[in-house]
């Protein structure tokens, strides 16, 4: 063998040592996105305690509508209600009764852009929902319990105590004892 020949490797190994990489690179990933470390600080982990991470082409809409819509209300995860009533509520300007006057038209386009990422469409024979106590979704994750009335938004904090941090996974043990 000269030295102005090329290694050649077989194939097969050639390929298992890329696999091998990329699932080495591929389980660094998944672990700093678990843990934060190594993530920009900035970069939204795990914005509620039960959905994936945002991802980096929807952070700007999901900002906004922390920003816009938390301010009012809890911001709801966009999974309890259909994407075509997301899309209904953002743009109506008669949004519940109130007047929504200061979200632009591109804040409005922002915020169903992220709704839309993490809702699903509406496949019910029931009515579009507007309300939460209309939800099929909303009903099936909470079944056997017995929700607050009226339902409110606000009412979410009764047993979610993380709720206005967008964490839906904590709950208060005993929901006899709600505040």
């Amino acid at each position: 063998m000269s030295f102005n020949q090329p290694i050649r490797l077989p194939r097969l190994f050639v390929g298992c040592l890329s696999f091998a990489l990329s699932l080495l690179l591929g389980m660094g990933a998944a672990a700093a996105i678990d843990t934060g470390v190594g993530t920009d600080a900035d970069t939204i982990v795990n914005p509620y305690g039960m959905v994936d991470p945002i991802s980096p082409q929807i952070e700007a809409s999901y900002r906004i509508y922390l920003s816009k819509c938390a301010t009012c209300h809890v911001a709801l995860p966009p999974a309890v209600l259909p994407t075509q009533t997301w899309q209904s509520l953002v743009v109506d300007p008669a949004h519940y009764g109130l007047t929504l006057t200061d979200i632009t038209a591109f804040e409005k386009q922002l915020i169903v852009n992220y709704l839309q990422a993490y809702s699903r469409s509406h496949q019910s024979s029931n009515p579009l929902p507007f309300k939460l106590s209309d939800s099929d979704y909303f009903r099936a994750l909470h079944p056997q319990v017995t929700l607050p009335q009226p339902l409110s938004l606000r009412g979410c904090t009764s047993c979610h105590l993380s709720a206005t941090t967008q964490n839906y996974r904590d709950l208060i043990s005993d929901p006899s004892n709600r505040p």
